[in-house]
């Protein structure tokens, strides 16, 4: 079982898959998502139905690895983003908060400093409706079987 520890509002979830978009438009990303370090995918772009099982993977497995990642630099120094290099494409993951991670997956075409640059203004933007859910202080508890993977 997990603590989930915030409580968006449907119309700040709106506000946040409006910008998810508007940044994967901006820099013709393949895929945004925004997840919680459980693994929970919060929010993604583009916002259709067939991308939801790919976001999903997507949420699960970065903040594993995150998780995993953030342990062992606890040894080396502190990070708060991570790289990954694929052959055709790559994926930037970014932690907004504590608690929050956007993780954006491009082409090779894409210069990764775009991406820095276009993540810190919707890093921005994000965390104070994020800091607004969380500071709402509502936990429930979910199962690990209640994650559809």
């Amino acid at each position: 079982m997990d603590m989930i520890s915030y409580r968006l509002k449907e119309q700040e979830l709106e506000e946040i898959t409006k910008r998810l978009q508007e940044y994967k438009n901006s820099l013709l990303l393949d895929l945004v998502v925004l997840m919680d370090d459980g693994g929970r995918l919060v929010s993604f772009a583009p916002y259709v139905d067939s991308y939801k099982p790919i976001a999903q993977r997507v949420a699960l497995v970065g903040a594993a690895v995150v998780g995993a990642v953030d342990q062992l630099e606890h040894v080396i120094s502190s990070k708060k983003s991570m790289f990954f290099s694929g052959q055709e494409k790559n994926m930037y993951v970014h932690m907004l908060s504590h608690k929050f991670m956007l993780a954006s997956v491009f082409n090779h075409k894409v210069p990764l400093g775009s991406v820095k640059l276009f993540k810190e203004k919707l890093s921005r933007e994000l965390t104070t409706l994020l800091e607004n859910a969380l500071a709402r202080g509502e936990s429930r508890v979910v199962r690990f079987e209640d994650l559809a993977l």
